[in-house]
C-alpha cells in the first residue's frame, strides 16, 4: 500500500502471492520502492524490486533497482540511471491512450539507443496485446524482449496475466536471458476488477 493507486496492504499481497502459483514477481509501485523492499524482506528473492514512474515520453519501469528514480526525466536519462544500478528498463502498456503510456515511436528510439530491455506485450487491464506483429518484429530486431503482466492493483488480480520462463532467474541478467529464450511463453487475459478503496493511511514515499 505504498502506491497511491492501490489499497492493497503488505499482508494482503503476501497472502495472495502465497495462494498463487507464481515463483517470481516484480513489485513496481509508482514513485517508490519502499513497499517492494519490505516485501522482499518478507518473501525473499522471489520479489523483484522495481518502480514505475513517468518520464517525459510516458511511463517507464525500472527492475532490479535499489535506489528510487525521480519522475520527469527524459526516457534516456531514466534508462541510464536504471542501468547504472544494474537494473533492467521496462516499458509498461505502450500505446495505451487511456493512460500516460509511451508511444511506439518513443519505445523504438530507446531500443535503437540500446537502452531498452523489456516491453510489456500483455497487460491484464487491456483486452488486446499492446503491440502489432510488425511492431514486435521491429523491437525483436533491436534486441528487446517481451513480457505479460497482471498490472495488479488488487490482490485477486495477481497472476491474471503472467510470463512462463524456462528457468527461475536469480538476477537481472538471468531474467533478460530467460525472456529471450524460445521456450519463454506469455499468457494474457483481460481481468481488471474494481479497487475497494478503504479508509486507510498511505505511508509517505
Amino acid at each position: 500500500m505504498y502506491s497511491g493507486d492501490s489499497s492493497t496492504t503488505l499482508e494482503e499481497f503476501c497472502n495472495a502471492f502465497s495462494a498463487s502459483e507464481l515463483a517470481l514477481i516484480a513489485v513496481t509501485d509508482h514513485l517508490t520502492i519502499k513497499g517492494a523492499q519490505l516485501l522482499q524482506e518478507r518473501l525473499g528473492e522471489c520479489v523483484v524490486v522495481g518502480q514505475e514512474f513517468r518520464v517525459k515520453e510516458g511511463e517507464m519501469i525500472g527492475l532490479y533497482i535499489h535506489e528510487r528514480v525521480p519522475p520527469g526525466l527524459t526516457g534516456v536519462e531514466a534508462a541510464r540511471r536504471i542501468r547504472e544500478q544494474g537494473g533492467l528498463t521496462y516499458i509498461p502498456h505502450p500505446n495505451d491512450q487511456r493512460r500516460t503510456s509511451m508511444a511506439f515511436e518513443s519505445v523504438v528510439a530507446l531500443a535503437e539507443k540500446g537502452l531498452l530491455d523489456i516491453v510489456e506485450l500483455g497487460n491484464s487491464k487491456l483486452p488486446q496485446l499492446t503491440l502489432s506483429h510488425d511492431e514486435r518484429q521491429l523491437l525483436l530486431g533491436a534486441g528487446v524482449s517481451f513480457s505479460s503482466s497482471s498490472d495488479a492493483h488488487v490482490p485477486q488480480a495477481l497472476g491474471s496475466s503472467y510470463t512462463t520462463l524456462p528457468l527461475l532467474p536469480l538476477s537481472a541478467s538471468d531474467l533478460r536471458k530467460a525472456l529471450m529464450d524460445p521456450a519463454c511463453r506469455l499468457s494474457h487475459s483481460h481481468f481488471d476488477p474494481p479497487r475497494p478503496w478503504k479508509a486507510r493511511i498511505v505511508p509517505s514515499s
